[in-house]
């Protein structure tokens, strides 16, 4: 039998390509084709906790008033009439991080 080798010349990188265009629509990077070689020879995976794994949104955990915490002196102001100004000032920014202030701010208030 005789094969041409043009062929396979062509297939793999086209198969390289669609392999990490696909990945790359499910939030997949990869960096290139010897990648794609070794990921079959992996055998575990290991992630740590610095938050590099998300799920692309920021998210509030947890408002925490410094005058509560630390026991200081009291504010002027209760806690929902501070959470009122925080959401005031960060409504209109386009930053991800006042999208999260913002979008936890409306479900305390309402």
């Amino acid at each position: 039998m005789i094969a041409c080798p043009c062929a396979l010349g062509l297939a793999t990188p086209t198969a390289v390509m669609v392999g990490t265009g696909i990945a790359a629509s499910y939030g997949i990077l990869i960096k290139g084709g010897d990648v794609l070689e070794k990921i079959s020879s992996i055998t575990t995976v290991v992630f740590d906790k610095t938050g590099t794994l998300t799920s692309g949104t920021p998210h509030v955990k947890d408002i925490i008033l410094v005058s509560e915490t630390f026991k200081t002196q009291k504010s002027d102001f209760d806690r929902d009439t501070l959470l009122f100004f925080t959401y005031l000032a960060e409504k209109s920014s386009e930053h991800p991080l006042a999208k999260a202030i913002v979008n936890n701010i409306k479900h305390i208030l309402q």
